[in-house]
């Protein structure tokens, strides 16, 4: 098959590779696209925190957002799949007997199976990573099945009530996503921070009462007008950058909840006082994956407005085109198609 391989620090190339081997437990499926996320460019630089030393020294398929159609069935699958139905998967299986899967942590999983690459045109997965998708939802559009439950987890963590006040840093697909579900969660006044020009316009769109260039206007100043000089219930960072993490804490209310909703650098330090921590009662929590949270993002699919985000497809035998569309910044969600 052919698939997109990355062998050194940098360098991803298209090269034809066996097909992955499928075990009792696992579905195989034909990739038709797969979605390129912000921690593909990290794994392709060698800088992803997660990953360790030696992993880097192994040829590697990158790609976790796919979609496509059943190829193989394992002998063992005892789910209702069959050949040919269309699917989104999760990129990973957890094996619900561990400490962590039986405490509600399923994302902590130490035996669980992890998927194969999808930059490919096949991939398999184990069962529980399988979803069947709607007759009225595209392939395209399944492949922001897994964008979308971690944005449904990041909602969870960040405590989204109704008549809220909710502040995003970063309209990239997370910020975006977790905009849409946000107003979905009963969010009542939201405001995105965002430097490029079409991704507050699409923020706009999407439902935001405010967008602001935190480049050129006053991000505070801002906010407060919008929540009547108090600050916002919830703030969620889902730029990466270090300045809006530390940010988020002079943008919350009394008693706000901040989610840190990004990949930071893994020695990256964020200075927080314990003094305002004190006067403000702030919460300060993160999102890790997306724990429990893909029967609801599937539910989710055609309610929400995620054909805008998809701004590039580009065909495998260009993946390399991609990853320098993401660097340039103005994409939002960019689709591999197999």
């Amino acid at each position: 098959m052919k698939a997109a391989v990355t062998r050194e620090l940098g360098i991803i190339k298209m090269e034809e590779v066996p097909e992955p081997e499928m075990g009792p437990n696992q579905i195989k499926v034909k990739v038709a696209f797969c979605g390129l996320c912000g921690t593909d460019p990290e794994n392709l630089e060698q800088r992803f925190g997660l990953m360790p030393p030696e992993a880097y020294k192994m040829a590697r398929i990158l790609g976790h957002e796919a979609s496509g159609t059943i190829a193989a069935i394992g002998s063992n699958v005892k789910g209702n799949f069959k050949v040919g139905q269309r699917v989104a998967c999760n990129f990973r299986g957890a094996c619900g007997a561990c400490y962590y899967c039986q405490n509600g942590m399923e994302h902590f999983c130490r035996r669980g199976t992890g998927a194969s690459g999808s930059f490919a045109e096949y991939a398999v997965y184990p069962e529980s990573a399988v979803y069947p998708l709607a007759d009225d939802i595209s392939l395209e559009i399944g492949s922001l099945l897994e964008p979308v439950s971690v944005a449904i987890h990041a909602i969870d963590q960040a405590r989204v009530t109704t008549g809220s006040s909710v502040a995003i840093c970063g309209g990239g697909p997370i910020g975006l996503l977790c905009l849409e579900m946000a107003l979905k969660a009963g969010a009542a006044r939201t405001l995105v921070s965002e430097p490029i020009a079409e991704k507050r316009a699409l923020a706009k769109k999407l439902g935001a009462d405010v967008t602001v260039d935190p480049f050129n206007e006053d991000l505070e100043a801002v906010g407060k007008k919008l929540t009547d000089g108090r600050g916002f219930s919830t703030v969620i960072d889902a730029s990466g950058s270090v300045k809006a993490a530390e940010q988020c804490i002079s943008l919350a209310d009394n008693k706000a909840t901040i989610l840190w909703a990004a990949v930071y650098g893994k020695d990256v330090k964020i200075g927080v006082s314990p003094f305002i921590m004190y006067a403000k009662e702030l919460t300060i929590t993160s999102t890790f994956v997306s724990p429990y949270s893909f029967p609801r993002a599937l539910a989710m699919l055609p309610k929400l407005e995620l054909k805008s985000l998809i701004t590039d497809i580009v065909p495998l035998k260009d993946i390399q085109k991609a990853f320098e569309l993401h660097k340039k910044g103005k994409s939002i969600k960019i689709l591999i198609r197999m």
